[in-house]
């Protein structure tokens, strides 16, 4: 199969500053693959969502590429003044891509401690390739930048902030992800605890434990289990316990299997209201309507 210079199988460039940034976009409806391409001209940091089926991207060679299923992302970047992306989706496949020139992004990180964010130090001549899943956050901001109605009055300034809240979650995620894998909790015996404490906490979700049996389950004071779940997974154990079954309730929301009864009971609450609320907290939607959103995209 050919790469598809059809127009309306290519990623359509929604937004472009050259100077800045460039947001791409890749609907394959089809019921069967497409193969397309896309041609950049400068230097730019690159980040890619898969919202929906699966695909893989190739950089300058069509043989040597990244494979993304959905609720994935890929974070790059290859010194290279002129490039040829190659894109192959699957069937029923979304993507989205929002690619940085390199002085712009450095500007955006400006303010941020080198020594908290490094990344905005790299060397511009090695080469990164990242792939990672996305949180229910990153993937709803992606869907709401894609399928947004705004005026076209505004539509540039909806787009600069929606990219912008889309890069500050990923790496206030890639930030805490590295926390479990560097803990400042400087006794091993104590990780193992406090991972063993996570584990206990997740396990019934009808039934989560108190902080006092947790401590006692694990062998840890409540002192040292308090500030060690923090400084290990960045939030207190419940704020933690909350936020997995937030994550879990849109999972099988995805699934569309149960309706919202059903999920509430499934995580935890015994008030459909209760967790109707929850969800709104966390995710800024409530459960049908974030059930409604993700039929409009499949759609």
């Amino acid at each position: 199969m050919k790469y598809n210079n059809n127009s309306a199988k290519n990623p359509t460039c929604f937004y472009n500053d050259p100077e800045k940034k460039m947001v791409l976009f890749i609907n394959n409806k089809d019921n069967t693959p497409i193969k397309s391409e896309y041609q950049i001209s400068a230097n730019y940091i690159q980040f890619y969502f898969c919202l929906k089926g699966s695909l893989k991207i190739a950089f300058n060679m069509p043989h040597c590429s990244v494979e993304l299923k959905a609720y994935n992302s890929c974070f790059t970047f290859f010194k290279s003044d002129s490039m040829k992306l190659f894109f192959d989706l699957q069937p029923d496949t979304i993507l989205l891509g929002i690619l940085f020139k390199v002085n712009h992004f450095h500007k955006l990180f400006s303010d941020v401690d080198s020594a908290d964010f490094p990344i905005q130090n790299f060397d511009t001549n090695q080469t990164i390739l990242q792939t990672k899943s996305i949180s229910s956050e990153i993937a709803n901001s992606v869907e709401q930048l894609v399928s947004n109605t705004i005026n076209p009055s505004f539509q540039k300034l909806y787009v600069r902030g929606k990219v912008l809240e889309i890069l500050s979650l990923y790496f206030n995620e890639t930030f805490n992800d590295n926390v479990d894998q560097c803990p400042f909790v400087a006794n091993s015996d104590d990780v193992t605890k406090i991972k063993k404490a996570k584990e206990i906490l997740i396990k019934d979700l009808n039934n989560p434990p108190t902080l006092e049996s947790l401590s006692k389950a694990i062998g840890l004071n409540i002192k040292k289990l308090k500030i060690g779940f923090k400084d290990l997974y960045g939030m207190p154990a419940f704020t933690y316990l909350l936020n997995y079954k937030m994550e879990h309730a849109r999972k099988l929301l995805d699934l569309n299997n149960q309706n919202i009864n059903e999920v509430a009971s499934i995580v935890g609450y015994s008030s459909a209201t209760h967790f109707i609320a929850a969800f709104k907290r966390k995710f800024g939607i409530t459960p049908k309507q974030y059930a409604l959103t993700k039929n409009q995209i499949i759609d």
